[in-house]
């Protein structure tokens, strides 16, 4: 039995089993996408976690408002991924940062661009967006402890934006490995959102640490400090990176020890890797639809995806 959450909002699209929801955002047709189609891309995984690469056509169905749409096909996404690896060397951990990183690079090699930006105090790029896996491996070695007072990751991820923005790639991607500290940046929260939202890409986290709370501190901060300090700061970026994640059909994780973080940077290596594009048709002539389902036949599968805006022409 197909299961169905609806979520009627404005310009944005509803998926399930297991629903999120993302802003539409226009977007490029994957490589020879037929006449008359649309398309999402889709990540799907099981109950452990572990994608699914066995979807087929018949498993997978789309509703607009309701109304069913044909699907054209189902397969693995073939459009290169443009990534922006953002990467926070401000404190502990740098031998299994630099390890989740180089993994995650090793899996996606071939797949795409990658740019390797440093966040620890004021961002710098150590890699522009190349495909050698061996010039991003050198970025790998440039990261450093640069600083322990905090970092400007906000802005990092508006410096990502824009220039994903330059290169208007089909399939846009911000990964961010960052710990739990003290943040500097002041872009607001909801201001960046709806940059993020226009550049259709979508935005991954790995977060070292616990949770920076109004109580809690940072790994190199006194008590007293965080009760004074960038509170401000530290819950505006996190309202950004959960709300962010979540809207765009990205993940957020919470690492709370160093030597996880390689894990779950070839995790979601592998994630990208094995994600799907959905076409289906659209007759031309009716308005944008306000609702979008997308719905995966198959028992116990979670559903992630940035949808293309239904209105827009392909």
């Amino acid at each position: 039995m197909i299961k169905r959450i609806h979520v009627a909002l404005p310009a944005f699209v509803a998926l399930c089993v297991h629903a999120v929801v993302v802003p539409a955002a226009a977007a490029g047709p994957q490589s020879g996408a037929l006449e008359g189609t649309r398309h999402i891309y889709i990540s799907a995984v099981d109950k452990k976690g572990t994608p699914v690469t066995d979807l087929s056509d018949g498993e997978v169905t789309i509703q607009e408002d309701g109304v069913s749409r044909e699907i054209v096909g189902v397969q693995r996404a073939a459009a290169p991924l443009t990534i922006a690896l953002l990467v926070d060397d401000t404190g502990p951990g740098l031998r299994f940062i630099r390890e989740g990183v180089g993994g995650f690079i090793q899996r996606l090699g071939g797949r795409g661009q990658i740019a390797l930006v440093s966040t620890g105090g004021r961002n710098s790029v150590l890699v522009d967006f190349t495909d050698r896996v061996d010039t991003l491996y050198q970025g790998v070695r440039q990261l450093l402890t640069r600083t322990t007072s905090g970092a400007y990751l906000l802005d990092g991820i508006r410096g990502a934006i824009n220039a994903l923005n330059a290169h208007e790639p089909e399939r846009p991607v911000i990964v961010v490995l960052t710990l739990e500290g003290p943040e500097f940046s002041s872009i607001r929260a909801d201001r960046l959102l709806d940059e993020l939202h226009a550049s259709r890409a979508v935005l991954h986290v790995v977060s070292l640490g616990k949770p920076t709370l109004k109580t809690m501190t940072g790994w190199n901060e006194m008590p007293s400090q965080s009760l004074k300090e960038n509170l401000d700061e530290n819950i505006n970026r996190k309202k950004f990176l959960e709300d962010g994640s979540r809207q765009s059909g990205g993940t957020l994780q919470q690492v709370l020890v160093d030597s996880g973080i390689p894990s779950a940077m070839t995790g979601l290596a592998e994630d990208l890797a094995s994600q799907y594009v959905v076409v289906y048709r659209r007759p031309e002539g009716p308005p944008a639809p306000r609702k979008m389902t997308v719905s995966v036949k198959r028992s116990g599968i979670k559903v992630r995806a940035r949808a293309d805006p239904p209105g827009a022409a392909k």
